[in-house]
């Protein structure tokens, strides 16, 4: 017996700049008796789209030792819309090319949870939901995987000492 057809509104963007211009349409949804053989592992997500500036091509590689990510328990599961029941968040490193694709889109007010989003798959106002603890704990590992561009300089003290001492 099939249940009756589910569907989802989705909006897509049609303007870098203009966020109230989108292409509203209805897509199906496959029978709530088939979501639980659904993939649902986060680190199998795709990542958080970039809006396309130029069209770099990037390969895909199969690395010898699997996917260099990291799987962060959390200590307070959440519920998500579209992935049911959320235990962890996997971590995984950028590629050169998606590091590229950053840089290229990067807001002018930058906000580190919006490159933690492509890092984990789970869009930045869910990230920013966490309860401390778990938040920290991602962060943390997304911050060890960090690009060395998207890391604070390193040196100069805030203010140079008056009193001489070195």
């Amino acid at each position: 017996m099939s249940s009756k057809p589910v569907s989802a509104t989705v909006e897509t963007p049609l303007s870098l700049n203009d966020k109230s211009d989108v292409a509203v349409e209805e897509i199906p949804l496959p029978p709530p008796e088939m979501w639980g053989e659904l993939e649902n592992d986060p680190a199998a997500a795709p990542a958080a789209p970039v809006p396309a500036k130029g069209v770099r091509e990037i390969a895909v590689l199969e690395f010898v030792d699997g996917k260099p990510c990291r799987r962060i328990p959390l200590e307070y599961p959440f519920k998500d819309a579209e992935r049911g029941q959320v235990t962890e968040i996997v971590v995984r490193r950028l590629t050169v090319g998606e590091v590229g694709d950053l840089l290229d889109h990067r807001p002018s007010s930058p906000d580190n949870f919006d490159i933690y989003a492509l890092m984990t798959g789970f869009p930045a106002p869910v990230l920013r939901g966490l309860i401390d603890v778990d938040g920290e704990a991602v962060a943390d590992a997304c911050y060890d995987f960090f690009p060395r561009v998207f890391r604070p300089a390193k040196g100069a003290p805030s203010s140079p000492s008056t009193d001489g001492a070195a």
